[in-house]
């Protein structure tokens, strides 16, 4: 059986968000269906990150260029 996965660390916690908000932003630009739970992704990404993208599109591509650049590896 599989243990569950425990993110308690800042580090961690940090890394799950970055990730988490790159896959918002995929699924709003692939997709079109929007993330309904308050603020929206592209909002996030200008407001925590300090993005200065004004698209989804481009603010996924500095999104993963941000963490490739942060964690040393592609997303």
């Amino acid at each position: 059986m599989n243990e569950p996965i425990i993110i308690n660390t800042p580090e961690g916690i940090e890394h799950y968000r970055v990730a988490a908000l790159i896959a918002a932003l995929r699924i709003e630009v692939k997709t079109g269906m929007k993330m309904t739970r308050g603020i929206s992704p592209l909002a996030v990404a200008k407001r925590d990150y300090g993005c200065p993208k004004g698209t989804k599109k481009g603010a996924l591509a500095w999104m993963e260029s941000y963490y490739e650049a942060t964690y040393g590896w592609a997303y």
